[in-house]
């Protein structure tokens, strides 16, 4: 049998790639297995990237984590093409932070910007920023600053990094900061549909993932706003209700607005990578994987791509995942022959399943029928 192996990172326990390897080496012996690891902006987009261009370069470097710590963090240069490709998760990381660390009001994404300035003095003419995964809720502020960006309050004193002192933001002033970024092209890869603003932004829907209590959403959906207008009346963008601007802490949003960067949903991304129709066309079997299967599986993220494509192909998936809602899969393309196997049907609890979810997936693979 043909096997296509196509999975998302299981978030908080395996990348993509380790994803992917388990369920390979669980299957080669037996069947023809082809697979991919998947990123749609968030964890293991580097990895994916990697994948596409093998001959690509790690860059190792100390940038500041979210809590503005020096820590060691990496991305990927593509010579040739004079192109950067950054992971936001690698830098200000969630998954790497301890639940004491914590801090969505005064945590910052300037760790991002300096290693955005670190690929433009390489001579970046292309810079791919991977989005999702973070620890901040800055709206991106913190990007700016590292590259010279000043955020003034009404007396003309600067403001310190996070998302609180936004509160006190009066203007922006942009002009070190665009001489930075001067003829090069930021592409903001998204892994959520969600504006910046709103019950479905970036505070409110993302904010309590940081570790904000409902006072502290309060006080981020505040500070956004302010931060917003700012924004808009120093550049002309309104990132307010932008798609896709609430994406990895909001940080979309000052990528967009203070940086000109082009927003590219991560799903359209990855059509535009992968040939999936024709891979999909010439499997027996699609296989993908995802940590949890929810609402926001079907609004950018990379399961999608694959469903979708399986779809047209009229061939079985076999989506595997740590968990997952009911309302989800009545959202799912009608004529799609799915089989959805959940790691919780075989762990202990939910701390069993994240932390042996490779003994899991190579159970399934040996318990499922093909």
């Amino acid at each position: 049998m043909r096997i296509l192996i196509l999975p998302n990172s299981m978030k908080g326990s395996l990348s993509a790639r380790q994803t992917a390897r388990v369920l390979s080496r669980a299957l080669e012996k037996k069947h023809t297995v082809k697979s991919f690891p998947l990123s749609d902006g968030g964890d293991g987009f580097i990895d994916f990237f990697k994948a596409l261009h093998p001959a690509a370069r790690t860059v190792r470097l100390k940038a500041k984590n979210a809590f503005l710590k020096e820590a060691a963090t990496s991305y990927l240069w593509l010579p040739k093409e004079k192109t950067a490709v950054l992971e936001t998760a690698r830098i200000c990381g969630l998954g790497t932070a301890k639940k004491e660390e914590l801090d969505a009001l005064g945590a910052s994404s300037f760790g991002v910007g300096e290693v955005l300035r670190h690929a433009m003095k390489r001579g970046a003419k292309k810079i791919y920023v991977g989005l999702g995964g973070v620890a901040c809720n800055d709206g991106g502020a913190g990007i700016a600053r590292a590259l010279g960006a000043r955020f003034l309050d009404t007396r003309g004193r600067e403001l310190p990094n996070g998302a609180k002192p936004l509160l006190h933001l009066a203007r922006i002033e942009t002009e070190a900061l665009q001489q930075h970024i001067r003829g090069v092209k930021i592409y903001a890869v998204a892994d959520v549909t969600n504006p910046l603003l709103g019950p479905k932004g970036s505070a409110r829907v993302f904010g309590p993932q940081k570790g904000a209590t409902p006072a502290q959403v309060r006080t981020l959906e505040k500070a956004l706003s302010v931060y917003a207008r700012a924004v808009k009346k120093a550049t002309g963008k309104d990132p307010a209700r932008t798609p896709s601007t609430a994406a990895a802490g909001a940080l979309c949003a000052g990528l967009y607005g203070l940086l000109d960067a082009q927003i590219i949903l991560g799903a359209d991304f990855l059509r535009d990578q992968l040939p999936l129709d024709k891979w999909a066309g010439k499997a027996d079997l699609i296989i993908t994987a995802e940590g949890k299967l929810d609402r926001q599986t079907l609004y950018g993220k990379a399961p999608l791509c694959v469903i979708e494509a399986a779809a047209r192909a009229g061939k079985p998936v076999l989506f595997v995942c740590g968990t997952y809602e009911d309302n989800a899969l009545r959202k799912l393309p009608k004529n799609l022959h799915l089989t959805l196997v959940s790691l919780a049907d075989f762990a202990k609890d939910k701390q069993d399943s994240i932390k042996n979810a490779a003994k899991y997936l190579r159970r399934i693979c040996g318990e499922i029928s093909f």
